[in-house]
């Protein structure tokens, strides 16, 4: 029984070592893009950003989350008497993965609003990697209104419809903060196995470029479709009802050939005009440039910083005219 029992504890010995040494292993190789710490759990949308966090990219981009858990400048709240405030909702576009904070496009939104309108503007930027619809709506409806927002922008990416199952509950929370957004090692295989599961979709539908194609082109069939397109209305609705402007950009999922973005294009202009939702079509401002580098690498096709200044340029009018801001005299000749 005794050499039973120690060799039990040699076992678990060994495999608690074997796992630290993964854990240092994969710290020092920065194998993840961002450091799981970046995140936390959340008991209904599955995670959030942790409030606070300090931090660097792998590819050495400064990562910064403020005191309400946003990739975005400290504010007041309540914000002071006569601040206009545009709170800005998405993914990891809107996020800024790849790029500074100060090159994302609520930065350079907020900068020229500033030069150009007399009222003082804030522009929050709420976007999350890996957020749909359904959990900015849930964010909004239970956080974002307490930053009392005067403008919503909702920036919609072809994938914002993915139907993701969370693990709920403040159990669940709790173990996710505590352990999986603390784990090198966990989120690693999680990353491999999310990879391999989309290699294995590609190869099935003939390639990557296939199965993108495929997926665009099923778009309004997809699970999540209905889901989404009703949060976009959640949002909408609880915004208006607040005396909120709502504006919907619409990100485009190719450059280069525009009928893949056919079906989504017209469901997103039906919620739009359904909602009572300003939209405004990014690509325009995009396809000029598409030969151009407008990603942040070959690899990972995030927009970079000039792409980030051309998606805040196409948004500038909208939101401008939502704030109903005096412009500037110097704005105005």
């Amino acid at each position: 029984m005794k050499r039973r029992t120690a060799g039990l504890v040699l076992a678990i010995v060994s495999i608690g070592c074997c796992v630290l040494f993964a854990e240092w292993v994969l710290g020092v190789a920065q194998i993840l893009e961002v450091p799981p710490q970046l995140h936390r759990g959340h008991p209904r949308r599955g995670y959030q950003l942790r409030a606070g966090f300090d931090g660097i990219s792998k590819f050495g981009i400064p990562l910064h989350v403020n005191s309400l858990g946003l990739r975005s400048p400290e504010i007041a709240v309540p914000k002071m008497a006569g601040q206009k405030r545009v709170l800005v909702l998405g993914d990891s576009v809107t996020f800024g993965s790849g790029v500074p904070e100060e090159q994302s496009f609520s930065r350079r939104l907020e900068s020229t609003l500033r030069q150009q309108l007399a009222c003082p503007v804030e522009v929050v930027n709420a976007g999350v990697s890996g957020y749909g619809t359904v959990e900015e709506a849930d964010y909004f409806t239970h956080e974002g209104l307490e930053v009392e927002p005067d403008v919503v922008l909702i920036y919609y990416v072809e994938n914002d419809n993915v139907s993701v199952t969370h693990f709920e509950g403040a159990v669940a929370s709790f173990l996710k903060d505590q352990v999986v957004y603390r784990s090198n090692l966990v989120n690693a295989v999680l990353y491999a196995w999310r990879l391999s599961r989309w290699k294995w979709q590609a190869r099935a539908a003939g390639g990557d470029r296939a199965a993108y194609a495929a997926e665009q082109q099923a778009w309004d069939s997809r699970p999540g479709t209905a889901a989404s397109l009703a949060a976009l209305h959640e949002i909408a609705s609880v915004a208006q009802s607040h005396g909120m402007r709502v504006i919907l950009a619409n990100y485009p999922n190719s450059l280069h050939d525009r009928s893949l973005d056919t079906v989504r294009d017209e469901l997103l202009r039906n919620a739009a005009a359904a909602g009572g939702m300003t939209l405004v079509d990014v690509a325009p401002a995009l396809i000029p440039y598409r030969d151009r580098d407008i990603a942040v690498s070959k690899t990972d096709l995030h927009p970079n910083g000039f792409a980030h200044g051309l998606i805040a340029e196409a948004l500038l009018p909208a939101v401008r005219d939502a704030l109903a801001c005096p412009l500037r005299s110097s704005a105005a000749r």
